[in-house]
C-alpha cells in the first residue's frame, strides 16, 4: 500500500512579506542604549567624585525633561511612543555629562527641551534628525550667555555657570588659575605656561573642573568609557581613532611638534566626550562607508581650526554641528548604486513629507 506524498505549497511556510532587507539582529536600540548608559557611569562616577551630588542632581533632571517631553511629544501628534528604546535617556544623560559646574536647574531643562522638541522630535525623531541632539543643546548653552547679553538687556537670565563675563575679561594668570587650559590657549598663547594643572592631573582628573564640564574632568574615565563600547561593539574604534588623531596630528604640527602643549587639547575640554559619545552616534554621523571616514576627520580639522583660530576654545560641538549638516551631501554623492538602477537611492527619509501617508520605494525609482 502506498501513501500519496503531500505537495508543500506556499501556505505552509511563515513567509515574511515586510519591505527588504529581512535582518534579524538580536541587538534592539534598547539594548545598544543600555550599553551607551553603562559606559557613561564611567564619567558621572568620576563626576560625582570630583563635584559631588549636584551632577547626579542635574543628570537625573535633564533625563526626566528629556524623556517627558519625548512622551507628551509623541502623545499629542500622535506618533508611536518610543521612550523605552532609552535614546532619550542618553541624551538627557549626555546633556547632563556636558553641563559646567554650578549650572542652574532651569538650564539643564531648557537645555533639555531645545535638543528633544526640536532637533530630536520635530525632525522625525531617532534616526532622522540630522543634528546630534545632545550636541545641539551642548552648543546652545555654550552660546546662551552671548544671546542674552547681545539682545537681551539687563542679567543674563538662561546660566550663571558659563561665566562668560569672567572668561573675557580675566587675564592670563586668572585663566591658568581658575579656567581649563583650553580658555588659556585661547586668550592667545602657544604654548602652556609654568604652573598650569599637569598632565597626569588633567588625566585622572585631579582638581576638579580644570579638564572641563561636569563629564569631562578625568581622560581616564571617558578613555576606559570607550574602551568599554569598543569591546562591546557598539562603536567603531576607527572612527574615535580618526577625530583624536586628527586633532592630534594638527595640534602636534601647529606647536612645532611640542608633545606637551598637543597633549593638553587631548586631556581638555570635550574633545574624548565627544569622540566617545557624540561622534560615534549612528543617526547623525553617516551612512555609508566614505561618509563614516570623513565625518571624523572633517569634525577633527574643524576643531583643531576653532582652537587655533581663537574662535572658540572648545570647538567640539559647533565641529560635530557643521558636519551633520555636511554628512548627508557626502553620503548622496558616494551612496552605491542599486544594481540594475541608473540612479542612487536617495538619503533621506522613506517618507515624502508632503505626503505623509505615501510610502516611497526607492527600488522602483528608476
Amino acid at each position: 500500500m502506498t501513501t500519496e506524498k503531500k505537495k508543500t505549497t506556499l501556505a505552509d511556510y511563515d513567509l515574511v512579506l515586510d519591505n527588504s532587507p529581512h535582518i534579524f539582529e538580536k541587538w534592539s536600540s534598547q539594548w545598544i542604549m543600555l550599553q551607551v548608559i553603562i559606559a557613561m557611569m564611567f564619567p558621572l562616577i568620576a563626576g560625582i567624585y570630583f563635584f559631588g551630588l549636584q551632577i547626579v542632581y542635574l543628570t537625573v533632571i535633564a533625563v526626566i525633561t528629556c524623556v517627558v517631553s519625548e512622551y507628551l511629544y509623541e502623545k499629542i501628534v500622535r506618533k508611536r511612543v518610543t521612550v523605552t528604546d532609552l535614546s532619550a535617556v542618553v541624551t538627557g544623560m549626555l546633556i547632563g555629562l556636558s553641563m559646567p559646574n554650578g549650572t542652574q536647574w532651569f538650564s539643564v531643562i531648557i537645555v533639555s527641551l531645545f535638543a528633544i522638541i526640536v532637533l530630536k522630535m520635530i525632525p522625525g525623531g531617532i534616526g532622522k534628525n540630522r543634528f546630534n541632539p545632545a550636541v545641539g543643546g551642548r552648543v546652545m548653552y555654550l552660546m546662551a550667555p552671548w544671546i542674552v547679553n547681545t539682545f537681551i538687556a539687563g542679567e543674563d537670565l538662561i546660566t550663571t555657570a558659563s561665566q562668560a563675563e569672567a572668561i573675557t575679561t580675566a587675564t592670563p594668570d586668572d585663566l591658568v588659575a581658575a579656567a581649563t587650559p583650553l580658555y588659556y590657549i585661547a586668550s592667545g598663547a602657544s604654548e602652556v605656561p609654568e604652573g598650569a594643572q599637569t598632565l597626569m592631573n588633567l588625566f585622572l582628573g585631579n582638581q576638579g573642573g580644570w579638564g572641563g564640564s561636569l563629564g569631562e574632568t578625568s581622560a581616564l574615565a571617558l578613555l576606559l568609557a570607550m574602551a568599554f563600547l569598543i569591546v562591546r561593539r557598539i562603536i567603531n574604534p576607527k572612527i574615535p581613532a580618526l577625530y583624536i588623531g586628527t586633532v592630534a596630528s594638527i595640534m602636534l604640527v601647529y606647536s612645532g611638534f611640542d608633545f606637551e602643549y598637543m597633549m593638553y587639547h587631548m586631556f581638555s575640554g570635550a574633545l574624548l566626550l565627544g569622540a566617545t559619545f557624540m561622534i560615534t552616534d549612528y543617526a547623525s554621523g553617516g551612512l555609508t562607508s566614505v561618509g563614516r571616514t570623513l565625518f571624523p576627520i572633517g569634525a577633527g580639522i574643524l576643531t583643531a581650526a576653532f582652537r587655533i583660530g581663537y574662535f572658540s576654545p572648545e570647538g567640539v560641538g559647533f565641529s560635530i554641528l557643521i558636519m551633520n549638516a555636511i554628512i548627508p551631501f557626502i553620503d548622496k554623492l558616494v551612496m552605491p548604486k542599486i544594481y540594475g538602477h541608473k540612479k542612487r537611492p536617495m538619503v533621506e527619509a522613506d517618507y515624502n513629507l508632503t505626503e505623509p501617508l505615501k510610502k516611497r520605494d526607492v527600488l522602483t525609482e528608476k
